[in-house]
């Protein structure tokens, strides 16, 4: 669409602003967009959308604007939908802080927005709408009353970052860290860099602040001399003195910091489960404090903030059963910090459940053979293996399934111990999250004062 199809485009949609892509959705005065989909076409649904209250339906197909004046045409409406949501953004003046990375972009969006959202009105990017579709839909929820945006940008190709950074115009850019994840798409991880990087490039050419990981070796290259504000462990040996400095008061059973910064001392107690959540928290109070927040309210914003994403959620059972739900992403770097938070767990009973990660290209099988040795390490450990990799790769004497419902088929058969903490950890294809379910039943239905339990002396094969 060219400049004058976008204005016109950008007033219908400030007479009808709130967009729906899902016609069961559709709500009176809604703006349907069509968007095309791997299994349906949304034009098809673009009558139906109409017909439940839609005031309009951005369509790709011509004949439906023929037949129905409400239909606008568009030749791509996944590319409209995205240049809507850029001229949008340039309506709003406001700070725009847009993060990236390879591990913990949800977790330090959420507590970013907590932290924000104690003195401004904040949009935030909502679940996991951070890619080429859900964060143009995130920019287009602006309005007038809020104050600063904080923005999640996920990707796994070269070249998607370019038009997001384009459309979100970040005033200030945050990546969390360079790890081992999409590799399939990036190639390594010096392909990873140069790929997110470019988030933090646009905010630095536009005069904006980039908050920089000291911690991270390929982010510390590359950006400690045009990052503004840096963060980072309180005993790293670095040519440049992190701005926030962090010291581990407590790992378990939840992370208990000491940061310190030019305003002074603030001890936080987290709801966040591992020493690996240690950079989420310090981001997020680098970014209060940057925004004029003082450290006591940041300190409780944070000590408020409890993950109910299966994102280091912890879900207390009874017979002082844990499990530990980290079932949404997995990749070498976040699986193998998991793991390490498990061995320290102080419960006498462990057990990881742990499925594939998936995406990493040529290195996959290296990657999940480097998981298998670390938990061969700690042979206390119980550990059941999901997904076609691990299965493949396993040992006889190794439990492993191929699917989650084979395992959750063994999980119904075996007996749960009092005091035992699970690992569910992930990639969210492999479903385990579905497990939740199986093992609180099996909380309830054991016998208080169990503490023994019976698991095969051959592979499980399912």
């Amino acid at each position: 669409m060219n400049n004058q199809d976008i204005e016109s485009l950008y007033k219908v949609f400030l007479e009808h602003p709130s967009i729906c892509t899902d016609s069961r959705q559709v709500e009176q005065g809604d703006f349907f967009v069509a968007l095309p989909g791997e299994r349906v076409d949304g034009n098809t649904f673009a009558e139906a959308a109409l017909e439940r209250g839609a005031a309009v339906a951005l369509v790709s197909d011509p004949s439906l604007a023929e037949r129905d004046e409400r239909c606008i045409y568009t030749e791509d409406t996944l590319l409209a939908l995205q240049q809507l949501a850029k001229r949008h953004r340039e309506s709003f003046k406001i700070p725009l802080i847009a993060i990236t990375g390879s591990n913990g972009k949800t977790t330090t969006k959420e507590l970013c927005a907590v932290v924000l959202s104690q003195r401004y009105k904040v949009l935030y990017t909502e679940g996991n709408f951070n890619n080429h579709l859900g964060m143009p839909l995130t920019l287009l929820r602006l309005n007038d009353e809020h104050e600063i945006a904080v923005v999640e940008i996920g990707i796994n190709h070269p070249g998607e970052m370019a038009p997001l950074a384009d459309i979100a115009r970040p005033t200030h850019a945050l990546i969390t860290g360079i790890g081992k994840a999409h590799l399939e798409g990036f190639g390594s991880l010096e392909g990873t860099l140069r790929e997110k990087s470019i988030l933090a490039e646009r905010a630095y050419e536009s005069g904006g602040v980039v908050f920089l990981n000291l911690d991270d070796p390929l982010l510390r290259e590359r950006w400690s001399d045009e990052a503004q504000v840096t963060y980072g462990l309180a005993d790293g040996s670095y040519d440049r003195e992190p701005d926030f400095k962090a010291t581990i008061l407590r790992e378990q059973p939840y992370l208990s910091l000491r940061i310190s910064c030019s305003l002074g001392e603030q001890d936080i107690a987290t709801h966040l489960v591992g020493r690996y959540n240690y950079h989420n928290v310090l981001a997020a109070f680098a970014v209060g404090v940057t925004f004029g927040l003082t450290m006591p309210t940041i300190a409780n914003a944070i000590e408020s903030y409890t993950p109910t994403n299966d994102r280091s959620q912890v879900v207390r059972l009874p017979r002082h059963i844990s499990l530990i739900m980290d079932a949404y992403n997995a990749n070498p770097s976040s699986m193998r910090a998991a793991i390490e938070n498990l061995f320290t767990a102080p419960e006498p009973a462990k057990f990881a459940i742990l499925g594939d990660m998936l995406e990493l290209g040529d290195v996959s099988d290296e990657e999940h053979l480097e998981i298998m040795r670390l938990m061969e390490s700690e042979p206390e450990i119980t550990t059941l293996y999901v997904g076609e990799s691990f299965y493949r790769l396993a040992s006889p004497e190794t439990m492993a399934f191929r699917d989650i419902e084979g395992l959750r088929s063994f999980l119904e058969v075996i007996e749960v111990p009092d005091e035992s903490v699970w690992l569910l950890k992930g990639s969210h294809r492999i479903g385990l999250d579905r497990l939740k379910d199986t093992l609180s039943m099996k909380a309830d239905e054991g016998v208080s004062g169990s503490d023994t339990y019976t698991l095969p002396t051959s592979k499980f094969r399912y």
